[in-house]
């Protein structure tokens, strides 16, 4: 038997590798990326683009080619130690049901280890055979539209380099396609396929050893947090002749061997030997209830433990796409401030709800490879240095220019030429919704608001998402009291 515990953490030595091949990818790509403002000429930009994007390739291959070799070792040692752990953990319970455990593998189980390691080094062999080319095309992609928005005038060069850079580091490189047309970044690709290859080798072992010794019943592992479509199985018997009148078929009732069930896709699941009359059930049927219970609260909703680790899930998601959004720019030598704020704000979200829920912290599901302390601590400095509150406590962001796309639900701050200090509101999507202005800048249309010309500017858009106008008016009540530190 293999705990849920254990497969959990079980993939995070090769998933390393493969993460850090992710981003030295990324970098190389920002770092390509942000010389192309000083080719202006359309010849000279096509061959740029051409000879840029062969050592794009030839980058990727180098780093993808490393990261195999040691992958390769790491898979060898993981099949081993998944092999021993579930075995002799099986082999108690046989021993105390009385029966003679073989101290040795037989040759059956040998040809399923062997199989199963084979498979999942195929599997991540195919990954990146196919990653080095689906790079080379996000590459390709993202220098084509910095290109074309540069030569419509829809963006300054600087513009249209950044976006390129931040549509890259903030989705990551989702560089292995399935057949049926599915993309994931590599770093993804690589877990779900260790999880998932080591469990269900270790399944196979456990049904040979099953065989060799008579063993028909199976109890499966359970946890708290299971996906739905798992947690009606989760801790029960079955039968795997499907024979018992007392315990339902295993395969048909869990979905063994399928990719949606029991040591399926990503399913942290295992079962182990049971025999009637001398085995304890490991869970009671309370507990199995209690599992599934919504007893997580979090800003006055309640969730069960499956849709809050969902919740985290994502926070944490969003905290690895600002950090790879922070180092690209920064290897682009690019303002990072704006990222850095970002990001703080992301921490202080999870940080926040893992108060409040009681959950623990995964440090593994936030880290990004070449993010160590020193980066951390740089974002941290620029944080400090480039963000205030305004007076209702909600945090700011300083910036040299405003931009109509900003942080997600968030503030900018910059002092406008004219003088007075401009202060653009974002929605959930990025885009500006609002502006407020602490004086006139010397406009007669805005003079007749407030006391000394302080107003707002909302932000209206056509159904296709261009902005069509930004009338001014008054400050509400509300809007003062928030910004009354500029007032």
């Amino acid at each position: 038997m293999l705990s849920p515990e254990f497969l959990d953490s079980l993939p995070e030595s090769v998933v390393e590798l493969f993460r850090q091949v992710e981003q030295d990818i990324l970098l190389d790509m920002a770092r390509r990326i942000s010389k192309a403002d000083k080719i202006t000429d359309t010849a000279a930009w096509q061959a740029w683009r051409y000879e840029q994007t062969k050592l794009v390739s030839s980058n990727a291959l180098k780093v993808l080619a490393k990261a195999t070799g040691k992958s390769k070792t790491e898979l060898v040692q993981l099949f081993q130690t998944a092999a021993l752990e579930t075995l002799q953990s099986d082999g108690k319970i046989y021993t105390a049901a009385g029966l003679a455990v073989p101290e040795s593998l037989s040759p059956t189980l040998q040809n399923i280890l062997q199989s199963g390691y084979l498979q999942t080094g195929k599997a991540m062999e195919n990954f990146t055979a196919t990653t080095a080319n689906t790079v080379t095309r996000e590459f390709e992609n993202a220098l084509d539209r910095a290109w074309l928005q540069v030569n419509t005038g829809a963006f300054s060069y600087q513009q249209a380099i950044r976006r390129a850079i931040l549509d890259l580091a903030q989705n990551g490189l989702h560089s292995v396609v399935y057949p049926s047309g599915h993309k994931d970044t590599i770093e993804v690709a690589v877990r779900r396929a260790v999880l998932t290859g080591v469990n269900q080798t270790a399944a196979k072992l456990q049904l040979a050893r099953m065989d060799e010794l008579g063993c028909d019943l199976v109890e499966t592992t359970a946890h708290a947090g299971a996906r739905p479509s798992h947690a009606v199985w989760q801790g029960r018997i079955f039968s795997r002749s499907g024979t018992s009148r007392k315990y339902p078929d295993f395969a048909t009732s869990t979905g063994y061997g399928t990719g949606a069930g029991l040591c399926g896709w990503n399913c942290r699941h295992n079962f182990y030997p049971y025999f009637e009359g001398l085995n304890k059930r490991a869970y009671t049927g309370q507990q199995l209830k209690d599992f599934e219970k919504k007893e997580i609260s979090y800003k006055g909703k309640d969730y069960t433990r499956y849709e809050a680790s969902q919740i985290q899930r994502e926070m944490e998601r969003r905290i690895r796409k600002s950090k790879r959004e922070y180092l690209a720019l920064d290897a682009a030598g690019l303002d990072t401030s704006q990222t850095a704020a970002t990001l703080a704000k992301r921490r202080q979200a999870l940080k926040d709800f893992l108060k409040e829920t009681g959950l623990r912290q995964d440090n593994f599901r936030e880290q990004v490879a070449g993010f160590g302390k020193s980066a951390a601590a740089k974002a941290r400095a620029e944080f400090k240095s480039r963000t205030l509150t305004n007076a209702s406590g909600k945090l700011i962001i300083i910036v040299q220019k405003s931009n109509i796309k900003g942080p997600p639900n968030g503030i900018t701050q910059k002092n406008n030429a004219k003088g007075g200090i401009d202060r653009n509101y974002y929605g959930f999507d990025g885009k500006q919704i609002k502006q407020i202005s602490n004086n006139d800048h010397g406009h007669k249309a805005e003079s007749h608001f407030g006391k000394h010309g302080e107003h707002a500017h909302d932000y209206i858009y056509d159904e296709k998402g261009n902005l069509t106008g930004r009338p001014s008016r008054n400050l509400t009540g509300a809007e003062r009291e928030e910004n009354l530190d500029i007032l």
